[in-house]
């Protein structure tokens, strides 16, 4: 591709040679290192392409081969700018062009962002705004490592990102994972509390005092692990007591109740076919309005098709063609039936569950029902569930400062 490049900017011929030897002309030209291409027999004669440089070496190989050449065809920049030499306003316009099309090949005129899920395009968009990265920037200001950076700062879900130019397109892709939950870190001395009541399932300490075991039921607020540690002496005497920062993986067997109702009756949006479009022209963000209808409906949709001018797949240019699409609806009063009542309840439900899942909770029994009530459907019920529902709860000094005895009088002061 780069040869051709270079042939055309050179300018070349199609040229046709007739005589007595023609295969004695083409072993000459290649004996004296004559570039020719593209042979090929035309009845008696033959055709080849040859540079510009090349067709001023023949003189010599015509003289002896008695053949005559003639050119056929030119191409190539400089007979097109011959060609056009006497226009002038012509010349200076794709000159223009070329300097106008270089110029935006230093900035980046398209951002494209792939493989994101729980993230918008729009959110990320943003985001790459308020750290200066935006369409119309120069490339030369672009770290695609730095982006990268501060998008693994930013969303700790996104496990892997590519930042990559190509053209005049910024092109991100992204890979998101299900990260754990941050585990909370204390510093302070503290037990660890039963968030809500349930049976014990799993208790394996690594710091404190466990005060409970495997199926022992629990209240809200019951210290599970204590950070008073007692230090003992000879004959199970208490020498002191001393605190640490609770530290242990515990599972309990508990409940979550589950209650969510809707309505039966319902507006639903229902398209009239009527439509009626717009046109713009959008320069960087910028938007020029070609036409726009004077009385639009109601009621009605915008749809948006955004046609980006580009040459090639990743040439994109600040310009931009724009069709406004306006649908008109209208409201219509209409009723769910059961079973659509049902399925909806369901997948509300399940997204319930998944979050649930998602937070490291394991669902263990589901006694949730659907339910209709008049014009209401009503899902309720109990999940029993197995998860890790403790918190912290600093050590108040009451619980283990030591209390000094006179060792002669035995009294306490």
């Amino acid at each position: 591709m780069l040869i051709r490049i270079i042939k055309w900017f050179r300018g070349y011929l199609l040229v046709r040679i007739k005589g007595y030897s023609p295969e004695r002309f083409i072993n000459l030209c290649s004996a004296k290192d004559i570039l020719i291409w593209d042979l090929k027999q035309v009845g008696d004669e033959y055709e080849f392409f040859i540079s510009v440089q090349g067709f001023r070496q023949l003189k010599q190989i015509v003289k002896k081969t008695k053949t005559r050449p003639y050119i056929k065809k030119r191409y190539g920049l400089p007979f097109l700018l011959h060609r056009y030499r006497k226009r002038k306003i012509f010349a200076f316009g794709v000159l223009l062009c070329c300097i106008l099309v270089y110029t935006m090949s230093l900035f980046i005129w398209e951002i494209s962002i792939s493989g994101e899920q729980k993230h918008t395009d729009e959110a990320i968009l943003k985001f790459l705004k308020t750290n200066n990265i935006y369409t119309g920037i120069q490339k030369k200001k672009v770290s695609c490592q730095e982006i990268e950076e501060e998008i693994r700062a930013k969303y700790p879900d996104i496990g892997w990102v590519s930042a990559e130019i190509r053209g005049t397109r910024l092109l991100i892709k992204l890979k998101e994972t299900n990260m754990p939950k941050t585990v909370e870190k204390r510093t302070e001395v503290c037990h660890i509390v039963a968030m809500k009541d349930g049976i014990i399932t799993s208790i394996i300490t690594r710091k404190g005092v466990p005060l409970v075991k495997e199926g022992t039921v629990v209240k809200k607020g019951d210290i599970l692990v204590s950070g008073v540690v007692e230090i003992m002496g000879d004959f199970d005497l208490l020498i002191r007591k001393e605190t640490v920062v609770s530290d242990a993986d515990i599972r309990m067997k508990t409940y979550y109740d589950y209650k969510d109702s809707f309505q039966m009756d319902y507006w639903k949006k229902e398209y009239t076919g009527k439509k009626k479009k717009a046109y713009s022209v959008n320069i960087n963000e910028n938007k020029i309005f070609l036409y726009s209808p004077f009385n639009v409906y109601k009621k009605y949709d915008i749809i948006d098709n955004d046609e980006k001018l580009r040459i090639g797949k990743n040439f994109y240019l600040p310009i931009s063609f724009t069709t406004t699409c306006f649908r008109e609806y209208e409201m219509v009063s209409t009723t769910y039936t059961k079973e659509e009542a049902s399925r909806i309840a369901k997948e509300k439900l399940q997204l319930y569950l998944e979050d649930l899942e998602e937070n490291g909770v394991t669902i263990l029994e589901n006694n949730v029902k659907i339910e209709f009530s008049g014009k209401k459907c009503v899902t309720s019920g109990k999940l029993i569930v197995e998860e890790s529902a403790t918190t912290y709860r600093s050590i108040d000094d009451s619980e283990w400062r030591n209390i000094e005895t006179d060792e002669h009088s035995g009294n306490d002061d």
